[in-house]
């Protein structure tokens, strides 16, 4: 009765009373946090048992309420009474005691709803960023508390509020007031005085985020480097700056990169090392990665992990901050550490350095990061080489005198490296290794290009079929194979000494089947129609002493003069793809002035594809023998190349600056090993052989019109005493037509090895990507392995110079 009586009072009394406003409410709540603290004397008790959190928690839902119904941008009373009343600094205080237990994680959240959900501007009071910046200093000071959470949540709020309004980064920036000087030290100017402040600052946020970035959990270490990537990229330069001058910033994340590359294993396998995904973030393990576990997989993946790490702050960073962290790697990680395991003579260590290499050369992405690896890989020449002397960056030269290595391992690692390398949006890769040689242009002959020739080819010749389907008319026992006679279409040169060791002693082609400059020049007509013979072509030719080009013989012309494609009733898809897109190129104009100049794209995808003779064709025989698969996959490599390589802005044309006619032309020692490595395919492995031609189409696709028409050409007049691309298949293709006439059950055994590379299967051979298991290198199944290689790099780089000429047509 009496407890009934008095809640009616207690009733009663609120409806008469007057209704209380919202700051003093506010003061309320206050008053009874600040009571409880007197009242309280032994605090033992967690500060959740206590009245304090909730009082707390209606005060800053009083601000975001005053907040929304008052005016935008004005202080409304609470946010007075909170800011005169110094609110904010007493609950630091209470937070830097911790009393009673809890209290510091309290605050923190406090001060993170506070920053969160006010929408004005606070940090600029110093009645808030006193505070702030004291509670930033005390972050990160013990390690593993159980305030870390709370702590790295607080930080990653200001950054979000900097990256907001870039110029409150000031207030975390702590600058020592100047020293008056003494009268004892009155020669000491204000200038003096300025340029020593700077090196006592502080950057409190960045220290706190390094000291967290350590942190035993895992969230909270990722937490803190999406911190740093925050005040990494904003726009202040005076930041950025102080970032550099004032804090561990970049020695800190070169160290872990450092120790983290010492801590991996050293017995890895390559293989290993390449399959590894790993990605900065989380790391969460996989039912997947289970079952493709190794020993010291998580190591790697740390490794990696903080490279991307690296990598994807210095692509957002400040310019300052992403040239001098870059910087950083490149002298403490990779001369340091990297370059001294890569030149060890230890081949199996050396292996597993450029393993390394390749590893974090393909995941990194920034541009700062790519010129870094780049410098350190090919050094900073520019000016073309000269045979003979080698180059003073030792790496690039002990890494290039490594593509012919004698270990099998050492070859395809450094082909390796070459071929990531190549696929890197880089002016300079491309300028050191091919470029800077071939600018003089001083492999063409002086001998120009009759336009008539390139029209007009009238020797009757083994019409563009398609190398994976059977010629309409089969050959009869009587009728000697016209495939038997050297491909044409190639003008041939003096031969260099590294040409000659193409052949081995015991294959010795037929010399009357070779093609000379002298005997096999193709008669020709004129625009008109009419005949012109070779020895009239000859006399028209304004070069003297020089032999004139041979032109291709591969195609048969009909009455109107265009190109007739004949292709067998067993032909694949690819053959009707390349068929209608050539019959689409043939309704433009073929022979335009760009890029790739006075290229009939017919004749020069006739020339590669009707190269290797018909006995040395095993294509047709399976499901897949088109070019569907290689003209797309040249269609997407070259759009990627293309936008990568354009904001280069190269020539449309070919560059010529060669000094004089009787400079010796030296292709540099990159493309020396490259057209090695090819003439010698027959001799080689098959990784190597796939390794080695990856890296050439990856090289023919780069948009520059010098290395096009040094890869891509085959009607390009060559210098006495150099070579090209074409001149090199040609012999090579010389080299596999010998042996297919001394070779008893050539097709045969040929056959079986296209079906043991494709495991017996209907899916095709992909050069770049296949690498079959279990095949046997012996002498036999190597060079047959090199022939079939040979016929799909052909394909490759016929649908490649036909894609990039497409490319060039409708860019016009």
């Amino acid at each position: 009765m009496f407890t009934r009586f008095t809640s009616m009072l207690h009733h009663a009394v609120e409806a008469l009373a007057p209704n209380v406003s919202l700051q003093q409410e506010f003061m309320s709540h206050w008053k009874s946090v600040n009571q409880y603290f007197v009242d309280v004397i032994d605090h033992k008790m967690s500060v959740d048992q206590t009245p304090v959190p909730g009082h707390l928690k209606r005060m800053i839902q009083m601000l975001v309420r005053e907040e929304a119904g008052g005016e935008a941008g004005v202080p409304g009373p609470c946010m007075e009474y909170l800011l005169k009343e110094r609110i904010l600094e007493t609950l630091y205080t209470l937070a830097r005691t911790d009393c009673p237990p809890g209290m510091k994680q309290l605050v923190l959240q406090l001060f993170i709803k506070l920053l969160s959900h006010v929408r004005q501007p606070l940090l600029p009071h110093i009645h808030v960023h006193r505070p702030v910046q004291r509670l930033v200093k005390m972050c990160g000071e013990v390690k593993a508390s159980p305030a870390e959470t709370d702590e790295i949540q607080f930080l990653l709020t200001l950054c979000s509020v900097v990256k907001q309004d870039p110029y409150l980064v000031n207030f975390f920036i702590e600058m020592p007031k100047p020293k008056t000087p003494d009268s004892s030290k009155s020669e000491m100017t204000n200038n003096d005085v300025i340029e020593i402040c700077p090196r006592q600052s502080r950057f409190i946020i960045v220290d706190s985020l390094l000291s967290l970035m350590h942190s035993e959990d895992a969230r909270v270490s990722v937490k803190a480097c999406e911190g740093l990537m925050l005040i990494s990229s904003l726009p202040e330069e005076n930041a950025a700056r102080h970032l550099l001058a004032n804090t561990n910033f970049t020695s800190k994340l070169t160290s872990q990169l450092c120790s983290l590359y010492t801590a991996l294993p050293k017995a890895l396998y390559p293989a290993d090392i390449e399959a590894v995904d790993a990605k900065w973030g989380l790391d969460i393990a996989s039912s997947v990665d289970d079952r493709h576990s190794f020993p010291g997989k998580r190591s790697v993946i740390s490794f990696l992990s903080w490279l991307d790490f690296c990598d994807q702050l210095i692509g957002v960073a400040h310019e300052l901050v992403a040239k001098a962290l870059a910087l950083s790697i490149h002298e403490r990680f990779l001369i340091a550490l990297l370059e001294p395991a890569i030149l060890q003579t230890s081949e199996v260590d050396a292996i597993m350095a450029t393993a390394h290499l390749s590893r974090c050369l393909r995941l990194v992405s920034s541009p700062e990061l790519i010129t870094e690896f780049a410098f350190f890989i090919l050094g900073h020449e520019s000016e073309p080489e000269v045979f003979g002397v080698p180059s003073s960056h030792r790496l690039r030269q002990r890494l290039l005198e490594r593509c012919d290595h004698i270990s099998e391992e050492v070859c395809v690692a450094t082909w390796k490296l070459f071929e990531i390398l190549l696929n890197k949006p880089n002016d300079h890769i491309v300028r050191n290794l091919v470029l800077r040689n071939l600018v003089s242009r001083g492999y063409t002959s002086s001998v120009s290009l009759p336009a008539s020739a390139i029209s007009s080819p009238t020797r009757e010749h083994r019409p563009l079929s398609s190398p994976c389907s059977l010629p309409s008319t089969p050959l009869t026992a009587d009728e000697p194979c016209k495939s038997e006679a050297a491909p044409s279409g190639f003008p041939l040169s003096g031969e260099t000494e590294s040409q000659s060791r193409v052949k081995p002693a015991s294959f010795s082609p037929d010399p009357d089947d070779l093609v000379t400059p002298k005997d096999k020049v193709t008669d020709v007509s004129s625009a008109d129609g009419e005949f012109v013979s070779s020895d009239a072509l000859r006399s028209r030719s304004s070069g003297s002493g020089t032999s004139p080009p041979v032109f291709p013989e591969q195609l048969k012309r009909t009455e109107s003069n265009k190109v007739e494609l004949s292709y067998s009733n067993g032909g694949g898809e690819g053959d009707r793809v390349l068929e209608k897109s050539l019959k689409q190129e043939d309704e433009k104009d073929a022979r335009f002035i760009g890029r790739y100049e006075l290229l009939d794209i017919r004749q020069v995808v006739s020339i590669f594809l009707n190269i290797l003779p018909k006995d040395a064709i095993s294509s047709h025989h399976s499901a897949d023998s088109g070019y569907d698969s290689y003209l797309r996959d040249a269609q997407h490599q070259f759009a990627v190349m293309s936008a990568w390589h354009r904001k280069f802005n190269w020539p449309q044309k070919p560059v010529s600056k060669q000094n004089s006619p009787d400079w010796p032309f030296y292709e540099g020692l990159f493309l020396q090993k490259l057209l090695d490595k090819l003439s010698t395919m027959l001799q080689q492995s098959y990784e190597v052989n796939l390794q080695v031609t990856c890296v050439a189409s990856r090289l023919a696709l780069v948009p520059h019109a010098n290395i096009h028409e040094f890869l891509l050409n085959p009607q390009l007049p060559i210098r006495q005493g150099c070579r090209n691309l074409p001149t090199v298949l040609q012999k090579l293709a010389s080299d596999i037509q010998a042996r297919v006439r001394i070779i008893p059950d050539f097709q045969k055994k040929l056959l079986g090895v296209r079906h043991k590379l494709m495991g017996y299967s209907n899916n095709s051979i992909r050069r770049c990507k296949t690498k079959i298991a279990g095949f046997s290198s012996d002498d036999s199944s190597s060079l047959l392995a090199g022939v079939i290689v040979f016929e799909e790099f052909c394909k490759e780089l016929a649908a490649i110079a036909f894609v990039k000429h497409h490319a060039e047509t409708l860019q016009r």
